[in-house]
């Protein structure tokens, strides 16, 4: 889907992302010991890079299991190879047990904690894999959208999607979830969407000289007005990457610093290490690479705050929405994927596991579940990490987006 396919432009100038490198593990013994000896960390990505992808039919099941005290409950169940396949059981008849066959189950069957459509992006070497389930479907639809693609990511409500991708140039193309008219930005080495407002996208696009950056902010409110209408726009020096963003301001990598910036573009705090993830009133979540790998958070003012008895050889870690507890995953030597919930302001600890090692996509409900996606079998977990409890369905494809809608209880 290119120019030529009646898309609109907005031409920026062009800049590679930064790539990273994985973070070891470590085995987790006791939380409340001694600090465990330290490793080095590198810096990670929100979105999964693009290697490790795999494109692949989509063949959805569901399996959702109760974990809180006690054994666990199924909750739903379908046929992994085939969710569609009819389960028959025997019954009787007149002379023999007749063959009684059982529709296969809706979303909202197998995912009763929503109200709203699942919808999945997979990325493959050649397309955006764009999945959409509605709740009320047996199976879901898929369409391809983009070749080459890099990153992607959904606004706040799954309506629309923005892909960063390398064909003819590197460029931002920003579509509905249902197939129209998408909008390309020729140059743009980032773009990231408002964590609440459904229409905001801010992008990094570097001048063709290599030294400053341009931070933009578009809504795209309006789909019939053409060119989306520009709200803010700042030069900042050096090359950087959009991290997140809020009604605060911004926060941008510069190879292995993160920067805070106020929402005029003024910057306000910087500090070394690998960024994860961002609250909603711009606190961020880093790990210092040259203090071992200790997890801290920057606060809008600068200010830090470490993590207490979390030492990050993990694999990933995530900050919920109000800045309260921070997440840690860490993949085990018998395979399994640990989690651990850290309030910040004490000692409080949560800890509950999964059954492979898994990737994290992000939070769902108000940050209730962890989403992740198991390497082996592709389920995708949601996790509650408060109690343990946690639904699963059963995947093909790897992903690296997912936007599910609202909660229902």
């Amino acid at each position: 889907m290119d120019g030529a396919a009646g898309g609109r432009y907005c031409w920026l100038s062009m800049e590679a992302r930064d790539s990273g490198s994985k973070i070891r593990p470590l085995p987790i013994d006791d939380l409340d010991a001694a600090t465990p000896e330290r490793g080095p960390v590198g810096q990670t990505r929100r979105w999964t890079p693009l290697a490790v992808i795999a494109a692949g039919a989509i063949a959805f099941g569901i399996i959702a299991t109760g974990l809180g005290s006690g054994e666990p409950v199924v909750v739903a169940s379908g046929d992994r190879q085939s969710p569609t396949t009819l389960s028959k059981e025997a019954t009787s008849t007149s002379s023999e047990a007749p063959v009684v066959t059982t529709a296969p189950p809706t979303l909202g069957d197998m995912l009763p904690i929503t109200d709203g459509p699942l919808r999945l992006v997979s990325l493959a070497a050649t397309a955006t894999k764009v999945v959409t389930w509605n709740r009320a479907a047996t199976e879901p639809t898929s369409r391809y959208l983009l070749t080459q693609p890099i990153t992607v990511s959904y606004n706040s409500d799954g309506s629309r999607l923005a892909v960063l991708a390398v064909v003819g140039g590197s460029r931002l193309v920003i579509d509905d979830t249902d197939p129209g008219d998408p909008f390309y930005i020729r140059g743009a080495t980032s773009g990231v969407w408002h964590p609440t407002n459904l229409d905001l996208l801010a992008w990094t696009a570097v001048d063709d000289a290599g030294t400053d950056t341009t931070i933009t902010v578009a809504d795209f409110s309006d789909p019939t007005s053409g060119d989306p209408a520009v709200d803010f726009e700042a030069s900042i020096p050096g090359k950087h990457d959009l991290l997140a963003w809020g009604d605060w301001g911004f926060v941008t990598a510069s190879g292995d610093t993160t920067f805070g910036w106020s929402a005029d573009g003024t910057p306000t705090r910087s500090a070394a290490g690998s960024f994860f993830d961002a609250a909603d009133d711009g606190t961020v979540l880093m790990a210092d690479s040259a203090a071992g790998g200790m997890p801290f958070l920057l606060s809008p003012n600068g200010s830090i705050t470490e993590i207490p008895s979390l030492d990050l050889h993990t694999t990933d870690l995530r900050l919920t929405n109000d800045g309260q507890w921070v997440l840690a995953t860490t993949f085990q030597e018998d395979g399994h994927t640990s989690i651990i919930a850290r309030a910040v302001m004490s000692r409080s600890t949560r800890l509950t596991s999964i059954e492979e090692a898994a990737y994290v996509l992000g939070t769902a409900q108000m940050d209730r579940f962890l989403v992740l996606q198991e390497i082996g079998s592709k389920d995708l977990v949601l996790k509650d990490w408060s109690n343990g409890a946690e639904y699963r369905l059963p995947l093909n494809d790897v992903i690296s987006a997912f936007h599910l809608g609202a909660q229902v209880r």
